[in-house]
């Protein structure tokens, strides 16, 4: 077996390869076939590829996908430069007053002195109550919400993931929520495997149902190409409304007294993936070898 195969490292082989003026980073992995990814924020072109494919493979792929490329590497470009023309919110800490949101509701933080263990609630409305025993321990505070919002975010989606799980004719065995860099959601479709990213919490509930249905078609059609948008096609009309809202919508963010839309077409707020940092929304696109 070859030195360079997964499947005897156990892990992908990343190297790089020059094709014309374009540094393409070429990764071998167990694969099906072989495909092409343009990733933020740079543009950088990476393709997967098996042990057994030859560089000649990989050049004339990436020259038929040349003017593709172009497109979506400069579609990333332009959307990076909005992006930091628009000013973001300040980090979140967990203290009192800060602004957080459940599926684009707004709430406004308040830290409440109780013994026990750190409870959390929206005991009224605009209003996220944290019960913990140190007010003044921030790091406490945020892990409080960040398990409120897996469960909160774990209880809308098993019901839309069951639901388009029998509209589809398909099971899935496992649904995991997880801080992700790059995507709204992953797929295993061989194991029966959903991921969904934790930043779905503070988007709205339709844009939830968008990406789990994305990821359970995964499981009847493991690529992006035609079959998976004939099937998204049928089954929700209008994703490609709801995917654009989610990859350049906007995130309420607060605005002096009140809490007021602002758009950010490259990144999320820091609070549901990852509560003291940032997020960039999965404007990764890929296009499969036929």
């Amino acid at each position: 077996m070859p030195r360079n195969d997964p499947a005897a490292t156990g892990r992908p082989v990343v190297r790089w390869l020059q094709v014309d003026d374009l540094a393409v980073e070429v990764t071998i992995r167990r694969v099906r076939r072989m495909n092409l990814g343009v990733h933020p924020p740079d543009g950088r072109v990476r393709v997967s590829v098996t042990s057994r494919t030859s560089d000649r493979a990989v050049v004339r792929f990436v020259r038929d996908s040349r003017s593709w490329i172009d497109h979506h590497r400069e579609r990333i470009r332009a959307e990076e430069r909005a992006a930091a023309l628009r000013p973001s919110p300040p980090p979140r800490v967990g203290a009192a007053g800060e602004v957080w949101f459940h599926f684009e509701r707004p709430l406004r933080l308040d830290v409440v002195t109780a013994s026990g263990r750190p409870r959390v609630g929206v005991p009224d409305e605009g209003r996220l109550e944290v019960r913990v025993a140190d007010p003044g321990d921030h790091e406490a505070v945020l892990r409080a919400i960040e398990r409120w919002q897996r469960r909160e975010l774990r209880s809308a989606a098993e019901p839309m993931l069951a639901h388009w799980c029998e509209l589809i004719g398909v099971r899935h065995e496992f649904l995991g929520l997880r801080r992700m860099s790059t995507r709204w959601g992953s797929c295993v479709p061989a194991q029966g495997r959903i991921w969904l990213s934790l930043a779905l919490f503070e988007r709205g509930t339709d844009l939830l149902e968008y990406v789990v249905v994305h990821e359970v078609v995964h499981l009847r059609e493991a690529s992006h190409g035609p079959r998976f948008r004939s099937l998204m096609d049928a089954h929700l009309p209008d994703w490609r409304e709801r995917r654009q809202r989610l990859d350049t919508g906007s995130v309420p963010i607060p605005s002096g007294d009140g809490v007021e839309p602002r758009p950010m077409p490259n990144e999320i707020g820091p609070g549901a993936g990852s509560p003291t940092g940032r997020l960039h929304p999965p404007v990764v696109v890929r296009r499969d070898y036929a």
